[in-house]
């Protein structure tokens, strides 16, 4: 359990870190979404390129065994990126950041319907929780409009299957052990979205060197983020792991808050004391969410 909340908490920070470098590269670019979202997983491919040599078993399980969790949580997660990307031509980083919380009671109704997943009463209570900060987060300050709404919410129902193929996947190589089965899936993941962004590269200008440069530290801090996100999600489950994920919300509000008051507002906006405050209100339900949701934790019987 330990173990799972470090690693969540670490993949929160660098995520946080990865959304205001994204948000620097749509503000200098024209807003062109589509062109970070390839470059980034042209490097991240390059990256996995280099892992999966260490990591690789001697001898692989058939494709047929873990072929539609790969294939359909690299198809999900794309789009989800996608909707993010999209979302933040009309707000800053830290808005959107929170709001990705909502994804959490959507996992869990997929959990139930689907995965007959069960959750105790303080479970679900942490669950709303994590829902009312994440909410909260999210509206303080300038409302979003209809169409970012569209987009956050696509983000999170992508995200959510993107989420759910990626325990599968890791469930696949688990004989391997936490650690070298959570980094051989972001590998093979991110092998796959990078060939699928090499492919689109002949659709977009890449002749400038600034815009491969510009992209890099957003490429860097999310899959960082990505390889401790995978081992969250094997050790505590896709809806805890994304609960302790949520934190980066916090985490957003605080980076864009200081990187405001350092003069880059083409990055982040300042906001007023008030809704500083308010946020910070709404990080601590964010914590208690937490909280709760562990203490409903199944504990073995002895």
């Amino acid at each position: 359990m330990i173990t799972g909340l470090l690693l969540g908490f670490g993949a929160a920070f660098f995520q946080s870190c990865s959304y205001l470098f994204s948000k620097r590269y749509v503000a200098k670019f024209e807003k062109s979404t589509v062109g970070l979202l390839v470059a980034a997983h042209c490097i991240m491919g390059i990256f996995s390129l280099a892992l999966l040599p260490f990591f690789l078993p001697a001898t692989m399980p058939p494709f047929s065994r873990y072929a539609i969790p790969l294939i359909c949580g690299v198809w999900s997660y794309l789009a989800a990126q996608a909707c993010f990307f999209l979302s933040l031509k009309t707000t800053e980083a830290s808005r959107v950041s929170p709001l990705l919380g909502l994804k959490i009671i959507i996992l869990a109704l997929i959990s139930i319907l689907f995965l007959r997943q069960h959750f105790s009463v303080a479970q679900w209570g942490g669950i709303c929780l994590s829902i009312v900060a994440a909410c909260l987060l999210g509206l303080l300050g300038n409302r979003l409009n209809v169409r970012s709404w569209a987009w956050v919410l696509g983000a999170c129902f992508f995200y959510s299957l993107s989420d759910i193929c990626i325990k599968q996947l890791i469930t696949c190589f688990v004989n391997l052990g936490l650690l070298r089965a959570s980094v051989l899936s972001t590998c093979l993941s991110y092998v796959l979205a990078g060939l699928v962004s090499v492919a689109c590269m002949p659709l977009f200008p890449f002749r400038s060197f600034s815009r491969w440069r510009l992209a890099f530290p957003f490429a860097a801090f999310w899959y960082c983020g990505i390889l401790l996100l995978f081992g969250c999600f094997g050790s505590v489950g896709v809806v805890f792991g994304n609960i302790v994920q949520s934190t980066r919300g916090v985490m957003s509000i605080a980076m864009g808050s200081y990187v405001a008051h350092k003069g880059y507002d083409h990055i982040e906006e300042k906001v007023p004391a008030r809704i500083l405050l308010m946020r910070i209100i709404a990080g601590l339900l964010m914590i208690g969410s937490i909280a709760l949701f562990y203490l409903g934790w199944p504990r073995p019987v002895n």
